[in-house]
């Protein structure tokens, strides 16, 4: 895989586990400067690896490709929300939500992707909806992605501005659908968007450090980075320019940490770094699983022990990172060498590449 595209599928892995790391109170620079692009990041990877291997769409067959994507996402999100369904129940007066043992609770968890037990693993199905739209739009449109993208812009600031719909993250699939149709357009255009890159390095840095800083550090922006659901805290505007004007800065907030990492990815190939390259491929299975051992640092560390976050933190992120990886590694060698249990793979999000 590219490089540049490996660094920023670690670098957003990494920005989620250390965002999930603090306890409810956070740490307010980094938790808002977290949250204000990093999930958008992710879409934005996934539109870009989208737009790259599935670029004759005409040829796509819709079934098919709703299969393979259902296999990749939403299995996981069911059989690892059900897995940890139980232990989240039993847990309640530890968590930050309780939930009650019963089958419509348990439903509701899985169709309501913000009340999930695990509740980031809301980004699974809203991305595989994501990708259906998108590939019917491509179909009607006989491949015109501005056509699309203009579709995406529509549904962020126009319809989303109408709708209130949780269930199935409706609200979500609109709102993240234009930073998906992003990373189509920059895997398009990558070289001549590369090149003002290049030619305005110095320029683009600063100015996307200082939006990203500002929005970090002062009120200024207020309210365009949140830890729940955006388009609930959008709803809260009064009218429809304050919506839109809210929206705006939140795009701009969002571009600019896409924008910012995409230099970092840059710095990281021009001067051959690899410290990252351990974890890469790696970066799904760490999503999946991450919680878990989060879980236990959280309840043992804030809730027994009551310890401050500058000791829970760092063993959060480290476990958080590691123990999936190791989780990765070892049944990755276990299927290759024995070949058995191969839909584990799917379950974990492991590549039985070599």
């Amino acid at each position: 895989m590219n490089k540049n595209i490996s660094f920023l599928q670690v670098f957003g892995i990494l920005l989620v586990v250390l965002g999930h790391s603090p306890n409810e109170e956070g740490i307010p620079f980094l938790s808002k400067w977290i949250y204000s692009f990093h999930m958008p990041l992710f879409i934005f990877i996934s539109g870009y690896l989208f737009y790259l291997t599935t670029k004759d769409i005409c040829n796509v067959k819709l079934f098919d490709f709703i299969k393979k994507k259902f296999i990749r996402l939403i299995l996981p999100y069911i059989v690892i929300s059900s897995i940890a369904y139980l232990p989240k129940v039993f847990l309640s007066k530890f968590a930050q939500r309780s939930i009650d043992l019963s089958i419509g609770s348990y439903v509701h968890s899985l169709l309501y992707p913000w009340d999930n037990v695990i509740r980031f693993f809301w980004f699974l199905p809203t991305l595989f909806f994501i990708m259906i739209i998108v590939v019917i739009l491509l179909k009607i449109t006989k491949n015109k992605l501005y056509i699309v993208f203009c579709f995406s812009i529509i549904f962020s600031f126009v319809v989303l501005n109408f709708i209130d719909i949780d269930v199935l993250n409706i609200n979500g699939i609109f709102n993240y659908m234009l930073f998906f149709c992003l990373g189509m357009m920059y895997c398009k255009y990558k070289e001549r968007l590369n090149e003002i890159l290049r030619k305005n390095f110095s320029v683009i840095f600063i100015l996307v450090f200082i939006l990203l800083t500002m929005n970090a550090t002062t009120s200024l922006f207020d309210g365009i980075s949140v830890t729940g659901s955006e388009t609930g805290k959008m709803k809260e505007v009064a009218t429809n320019v304050e919506f839109v004007t809210y929206k705006l800065f939140y795009v701009v907030i969002a571009i600019s940490g896409i924008i910012l990492s995409i230099i970092l990815s840059k710095l990281y190939c021009k001067y051959n770094y690899t410290f990252l390259a351990h974890l890469d491929g790696k970066t799904f299975t760490i999503y999946l699983l991450s919680w878990f051992s989060q879980v236990f640092v959280r309840i043992v560390g804030y809730q027994i022990l009551n310890l401050s976050m500058i000791y829970v933190v760092p063993v959060s992120f480290i476990l958080g990172v590691y123990v999936p990886v190791m989780i990765n590694i070892y049944v990755k060698n276990f299927i290759l060498k024995y070949n058995k249990f191969r839909f584990l793979s799917i379950i974990l999000g492991i590549n039985l590449k070599r």
